[in-house]
């Protein structure tokens, strides 16, 4: 065999080698992804969405209060089994 054919062989052997990118790679890059998303979400944008932001929690944490609050909860109340 010449040496091209041998070098041929080799290159093509490393390439069915390899099985390509594996679900933890995968991963890893998409939550590199995500944090600089994150970050420039909130370098950019979160002047325009912090009044929607706060708007949403405060709802959020009303809910939550009135449901702790309530008399018909039925989770204080027993559960809904047999009485």
């Amino acid at each position: 065999m010449d040496k091209q054919m041998i070098r041929r062989n080799t290159t093509v052997g490393r390439i069915r080698g390899e099985a390509g990118q594996t679900p933890t790679e995968y991963l890893m890059i998409v939550g590199i992804m995500a944090a600089v998303v994150l970050i420039a979400f909130i370098v950019f944008f979160w002047d325009k969405v912090k009044p929607a932001a706060e708007n949403w929690s405060g709802n959020a944490a009303a809910a939550v209060d009135s449901s702790n609050n309530s008399k018909f909860n039925t989770v204080q109340e027993g559960g809904g089994g047999k009485k």
